[in-house]
């Protein structure tokens, strides 16, 4: 008889399902402290109506209500955790990038760093960043905020039109020139938008690259 036959995954797959469960670990624990909240409001609230609309006592109203704020508390992180997991899910799929815990933290923090660039200053270095910025297709840009020596703060529009506040800060130095990237909801309470600027974050974070490699690339033909 031949070999039973064995059914592989591609390393792709796993690591997209393995990056969608560190996600999803990391969103529940960023939704634990505001669901433990909800349910304990709604325990103490129905501690107070057993006990005083119903008379019920104390030792019988207490269980019940610990009981109905855990469900609640429960309830609040697997809607929200899903929710969120889908949505996170569909924008990693829409930029070509792989879901991971780090995408639920706020602001989106990304870093490059490459060997000092000869003859180029950071304004010269943060207009290169721009117009890789403004050019590219992905990223829809909503405006800029501030544009200076190495500094870059824009606005852009991620998916479904969440706005995003990006800065860009860029650095020259004797051994290497480094550019930070921060993300986060140009709006504060979208903080469930972190998988947004994750996003943003990192395509980004490529624009920047590709400009700075350029700049070296230039700078290096010009000796």
């Amino acid at each position: 008889p031949g070999a039973p036959a064995t059914i592989g995954f591609d390393s792709p797959t796993c690591e997209r399902t393995n990056g969608m469960r560190g996600f999803w670990r990391a969103a529940v624990r960023g939704l634990a402290p505001p669901a433990l909240a909800t349910g304990a409001v709604c325990a103490a609230a129905m501690t107070a109506a057993l006990v005083l609309g119903d008379g019920t006592p104390w030792s019988g109203a207490a269980p019940q209500a610990l009981a109905a704020g855990a469900a609640v508390a429960l309830a609040f992180t697997a809607v929200l955790s899903t929710s969120t997991v889908v949505s996170a899910a569909r924008t990693a799929r829409r930029y070509g990038l792989t879901l991971g815990p780090e995408a639920v933290a706020l602001p989106s923090v990304r870093e490059v760093r490459v060997p000092a660039i000869e003859g180029r200053t950071a304004f010269q270095l943060t207009d290169s960043v721009r117009y890789a910025v403004e050019k590219d297709p992905v990223l829809r840009l909503d405006e800029i905020t501030a544009f200076g020596h190495g500094t870059l703060d824009l606005t852009l529009r991620g998916p479904s039109d969440t706005r995003v506040s990006v800065q860009v800060r860029v650095t020259t130095g004797s051994n290497e020139t480094a550019a930070v990237v921060e993300a986060r909801p140009a709006a504060t309470y979208k903080r469930l938008d972190a998988a947004a600027c994750w996003a943003v974050a990192r395509v980004v974070e490529e624009r920047v690259a590709q400009a700075l490699h350029a700049e070296a690339a230039d700078g290096t033909a010009a000796r």
